[in-house]
């Protein structure tokens, strides 16, 4: 993974609102912070894609998924009752 270097400067006082008090303390909740932005900027286009598929589908498609989801119903409930143990 690469890194690239950014400058930005924070008033002090939201650092000392978020308890930093260290400039490797501030580069981690920044880096914390980024990291979590992007999780949900990618939760959100993911979301978007699904509802764009599930959009797309004929009733054709939704019988054919809904019959294999439950040719594999008897799996899925083996597979849970084992992780439960």
């Amino acid at each position: 993974m690469s890194t690239h270097t950014i400058h930005i400067e924070l008033p002090d006082a939201l650092l000392k609102r978020a308890h930093v008090q260290a400039t490797g303390e501030a580069r981690d909740l920044i880096t914390f912070l980024l990291e979590n932005y992007v999780q949900e900027l990618d939760k959100s286009q993911r979301r978007q894609a699904y509802e764009a598929y599930y959009a797309a589908h004929t009733s054709e498609d939704e019988r054919e998924e809904k019959e294999l989801l439950d040719d594999f119903s008897f799996a899925d409930a083996e597979i849970t009752e084992e992780t439960i143990k």
